[in-house]
């Protein structure tokens, strides 16, 4: 329940009554438990958790539950119901159509947005959260190991990721990889070579790769490896709900002099990162300081993607989400704090 003390914390500081969570990952991150439903959390009354679905399957009883098949069965529950007047709900991820539906079980109620707070509460990971990232990037360790057995002329970008895939899920790879913008959506590695690893999509990302269908026109694609051309791979993997994210550039045979350059240079990028990366700095800081790196240097205009399609932060949060605070980024002005985990990847195109 320290979860649940940490948000009433929240609550009381900004005077709201009632939290709202109907987010099934987030009802996970609370109760631990993955339901349709919402998680009710007054202010000053125990938490009880409303499901939906499933109904026929065990439940931890970690607080107190109540099944419903709508949401106007939720009044029955003996909340003191006239004393809420706030209601907290995450408006980045609550659809109109559910704003409105809350709303008629409780039309008197204000609403306030706890996106922020709910966001810079997950931030902090504690212990069995990290063990669980860390298991999940040291798969990902194996498979660059085994991606450099396995990179060979001839064979196919896809050919690798199906490889490596697989190999992942005898590991624990889940394969699920979630993310809180609706709008992106990404799949296992993006295994990408030669030109296709200047080739953008619509998935905010630096790189996009051309895929094999217009319908999902990013990821590997039937493109054979070539000898002196870079190989990225940027693998995603879900160890027991959590995300680790890494990217690792390979080559056959030598690569060429211009790309060692360029190499070089990253990795100067990659040190500025690494030494400003620590608690108190915020966001913001260290991503004006890899910029200023990259200018120095003289790449900033390839730094994290190209023209238009350049993205504007240089590593995001990882957890139960792809993309979760805090974002390396100019404008992300939250402190960096202990048992943050961030997923940092520049790229120079």
């Amino acid at each position: 329940m320290e979860r649940i003390d940490k948000i009433k914390s929240i609550m009381g500081q900004k005077e709201i009554d009632l939290a709202i969570i109907h987010n099934p990952l987030e009802i996970f991150y609370f109760t631990g438990n993955m339901v349709q439903g919402m998680l009710f959390i007054p202010l000053e009354e125990d938490p009880v958790l409303f499901i939906r679905r499933p109904k026929e399957r065990p439940i931890k009883k970690t607080l107190t539950y109540q099944y419903i098949d709508r949401l106007g069965e939720i009044l029955s529950y003996p909340l003191s119901w006239k004393n809420i007047k706030q209601i907290g709900v995450e408006k980045d991820i609550t659809t109109l159509s559910m704003l409105e539906r809350i709303k008629k079980i409780l039309p008197h109620g204000k609403f306030e947005d706890i996106s922020l707070e709910i966001r810079s509460l997950r931030m902090i990971k504690d212990k069995e959260e990290i063990n669980k990232i860390r298991k999940a990037g040291k798969i990902i360790d194996s498979l660059f190991a085994k991606a450099k057995d396995l990179i060979n002329e001839g064979i196919t970008e896809r050919d690798l990721a199906l490889e490596l895939e697989y190999i992942s899920k005898q590991m624990g790879n889940i394969g699920i990889y979630r993310m809180r913008n609706k709008d992106n959506e990404t799949s296992f590695a993006h295994i990408l070579s030669g030109a296709n690893t200047l080739v953008s999509s619509y998935l905010d990302a630096p790189t996009g790769g051309m895929g094999i269908s217009s319908a999902f026109p990013q990821g590997p694609s039937h493109r054979k490896f070539k000898k002196g051309e870079p190989i990225g791979i940027d693998i995603m993997i879900n160890y027991d709900g959590y995300i680790a994210d890494a990217t690792r550039t390979f080559v056959i045979g030598e690569i060429p002099d211009k790309l060692k350059l360029l190499n070089q240079k990253l990795m100067e990028i990659v040190s500025s990162l690494k030494e400003n990366l620590i608690p108190g700095n915020t966001a913001e800081e260290v991503a004006l300081k890899a910029l200023e790196t990259a200018k120095k240097l003289g790449v900033d205009d390839i730094f994290m993607g190209i023209g238009r399609d350049r993205v504007k932060f240089i590593g995001h949060g990882v957890g139960l989400e792809v993309d979760e605070f805090p974002f390396i980024m100019k404008g992300f002005k939250i402190p960096l704090r202990e048992n943050v985990v961030v997923a940092v990847e520049p790229k120079l195109m």
